[in-house]
């Protein structure tokens, strides 16, 4: 299946499946230091879950299973809820600059509900607004129990601190409605959200004012807003595809464009050897060359199309040495130089 079809797909939620591999290794690394800070090593902290912090992805299991262990060792005590936590723009990566760059409040959840996939999440968001209130409201949490329920409240904490950064200002939501009964950290929820916790809801809710939602965002940019969504578009139909092997590969490629592996370390990263990778990937009748070809016009006509680099800035980009061989790439693809392509077609020269 060729990349310009993948990428034309609809953007849609995971069918959750405990195997899957889509949650980043980075926030298991952060989690790994910040029990390494309370002095429980990391080889315990991620005992029997099979994690193995070389790869760039784990399963949904795995991360299930980290954080398991996490609340066998430190306790259900809703430490979480207490410890304030700076937080970066950066830390939600792709998405976060989505968010950050959009126009309103509202603007930056709505992109916030539709691709938060891509900061690795266990549960399925929802938006909406009743009265005089916002709500984002969990309509499919996958881990149950503890683990869900941390992954709860470790989320509204975290919402709360993004809206702030968003607007730059300090913010509380209005209520919060939990759909388990009061644990006996119960006053940490308050301490936490300094607005009413209502628990045994029907749903999980985050609540806040309406009125929010129109404040305008001090870092807004439209261009860089629909450059950013684009690509975590792109990102999250590679995800939702990524059980068809060439789907995987895309979905490496595209994560780290410019710094294109060799088809060896590919093989590694999907946890297979070089021959078995060739070995398939000739069965499905393509090869990396050709994989790593249709990734590289898909980014070119992308870069042309909706940014102000240079020709030779991408082909650095795309891992091309030299700007000539990038020329005859492109020409090979489209049939025009880059400079005719971009030309044609209107965009940044």
């Amino acid at each position: 299946m060729p990349v310009s079809k993948l990428l034309e797909l609809q953007s849609r939620f995971h069918n959750y499946r405990l195997d899957k591999r889509v949650f980043p290794t980075s926030l298991v690394q952060s989690l790994v230091q910040s029990m390494e800070a309370e002095g429980i090593r990391a080889d315990i902290g991620l005992a029997g879950t099979g994690i193995d912090l070389s790869l760039d992805w784990v399963t949904y299991q795995q991360r299930i299973d980290q954080l398991s262990n996490m609340l066998d060792l430190l306790g259900m005590n809703g430490a979480w809820l207490e410890s304030p936590r700076t937080v970066s723009i950066s830390d939600y990566g792709l998405l976060g600059y989505a968010m950050m760059s959009s126009a309103t409040l509202e603007q930056a959840v709505q992109i916030a509900v539709k691709y938060h996939k891509l900061a690795g999440a266990m549960f399925e968001l929802a938006f909406d607004v009743d009265g005089d209130e916002a709500v984002l409201r969990i309509v499919h949490l996958l881990p149950g129990g503890r683990v869900g329920q941390y992954t709860v409240e470790e989320l509204f904490a975290g919402i709360s601190r993004l809206i702030g950064l968003l607007l730059g200002r300090d913010h509380k939501p209005s209520r919060i409605l939990l759909n388990y009964e009061a644990p006996d950290y119960a006053e940490k929820h308050l301490q936490c959200f300094r607005c009413p916790v209502i628990f045994n809801q029907p749903s999980c809710q985050y609540r806040f004012s309406r009125e929010e939602l129109a404040e305008p965002l001090a870092e807004a940019d439209a261009n860089t807003a629909r450059i950013c969504e684009e690509s975590c578009r792109k990102l999250l139909n590679q995800m939702e595809i990524e059980d068809d092997i060439i789907s995987r590969i895309c979905h490496l490629l595209l994560s780290t464009p410019g710094e294109f592996p060799k088809l060896d370390a590919v093989a590694n990263k999907l946890s297979l050897g070089a021959r078995t990778l060739r070995r398939r990937l000739n069965d499905l009748g393509t090869s990396y060359q050709r994989i790593l070809d249709d990734v590289r016009r898909e980014l070119a006509i992308e870069y042309l199309r909706t940014t102000n680099l240079t020709v030779q800035e991408i082909a650095e980009l795309l891992g091309y040495s030299e700007v000539t061989n990038f020329r005859r790439a492109f020409m090979r693809w489209v049939e025009l130089s880059p400079y005719q392509y971009r030309k044609q077609i209107g965009s940044p020269a």
